[in-house]
């Protein structure tokens, strides 16, 4: 069975970009197919970019970008986050909104909250160090594979579990 992490190599620069709800079919189906255009005419000084845009878990627009070949630059990267937010405002969705933590209940239902919500939530206890979350400050495909769904003392969110760690 093909997974969508079998086309991410290691060594691909990563970009995630959260929406704030979950993605229609329909709006997967235009990030996709606007992203094979973005992407087939995405350069740095002239110099073509391999790269794929991929939806993961009907929340995720992930830009993937073989750097092998060439690494992106302050313009092309300008450039694809413009994609982004023009997919966004087509599709009436914030990709840029960093205040929204993804997160598993204990029945592994997936949640959104709001950073505030997410701290009360770790303050009543409701949550824990072992909630999975998504982290998305991942950087590269290996840390995307290994990184990005982890427990939450294992990723930048520890902060609203601090006082739990302290002895």
């Amino acid at each position: 069975m093909e997974t969508a992490f079998q086309h991410i190599e290691d060594s691909d620069r990563i970009w995630v970009y959260q929406a704030k709800r979950v993605l229609s079919n329909e709006e997967i189906a235009a990030l996709i197919d606007s992203g094979k255009m973005f992407v087939a005419n995405w350069a740095a000084h002239g110099q073509p970019l391999r790269a794929e845009i991929m939806v993961l878990d009907n929340l995720f627009v992930v830009v993937m970008l073989d750097e092998r070949q060439a690494m992106a630059t302050g313009c092309s990267i300008d450039k694809s986050i413009g994609w982004i937010t023009a997919m966004g405002l087509k599709l009436g969705i914030d990709f840029m909104d960093r205040t929204q933590v993804v997160w598993y209940d204990d029945n592994e239902q997936l949640q959104i909250s709001s950073l505030d919500e997410f701290e009360t939530l770790a303050e009543q206890g409701q949550i824990s160090s072992d909630t999975m979350v998504y982290n998305n400050l991942v950087f590269s495909g290996k840390e995307l594979k290994n990184n990005w769904k982890i427990p939450a003392k294992e990723s930048w969110h520890s902060r609203y579990f601090k006082e739990k760690f302290q002895d």
